[in-house]
């Protein structure tokens, strides 16, 4: 597993939005987007998966700046003592690629909060697909969009839980999935309008 690129993104509120253009939509900006230098390149970027490519990762070539692993690490502790909350999908895994220990309050993690007990996992495509109606990860992996969708499902989530219909939605969306063998079809788009009644 290559540790290679680390995106943190900073929620704005409704009243934060008002500048560009939104007062009721919330949507965030990235503070952190950092490329780790290593002093030789990965062999295979796994672009389609991890959205580098060949001299993203090289001093000298890269069109990014550079920081090294320790500049890293010193943000994400500075970050995690000062009681953030770190919001993703599939973070436990992220977390485990790093090495890195957060405890499980500073955590949420919409891998979790958009599952059924016994059933499979759902995707982030898959759910930012369904539930933002938004198409992520076409030909490759943006971290920025991904931590994006991340975050916004968040928010659907805390609005269907206040709504008392979350459960009522996971179990559409299983269903749904089901049906379109767990990818979301933009001819026949997920519907579930229980927030609007």
């Amino acid at each position: 597993d290559l540790f290679a690129r680390v995106s943190v993104l900073r929620c704005l509120q409704p009243s934060d939005d008002a500048s560009r253009g939104s007062a009721t939509e919330p949507s965030y900006e990235a503070f952190i987007d950092d490329y780790i230098a290593f002093s030789e390149p990965p062999a295979d970027y796994l672009t389609r998966f991890s959205g580098l490519r060949d001299g993203d990762l090289t001093v000298g070539r890269s069109p990014h700046a550079l920081v090294s692993l320790k500049r890293v690490y010193l943000k994400l502790l500075c970050l995690l003592e000062a009681g953030c909350i770190f919001v993703g999908h599939g973070l436990k895994n992220d977390f485990r690629i790093i090495n890195f220990v957060v405890p499980p309050q500073q955590v949420i993690d919409t891998v979790y909060l958009y599952h059924r007990v016994g059933r499979r996992f759902l995707s982030l495509r898959f759910l930012a697909g369904a539930i933002l109606r938004s198409k992520i990860q076409n030909s490759t992996h943006d971290s920025i969009e991904d931590a994006g969708a991340a975050l916004l499902l968040y928010r659907k989530y805390l609005e269907y839980q206040k709504a008392g219909c979350f459960e009522e939605l996971l179990d559409a969306l299983y269903a749904y999935g089901k049906r379109f063998n767990w990818s979301v079809s933009f001819t026949t788009p997920f519907h579930f309008d229980a927030l609007s009644t």
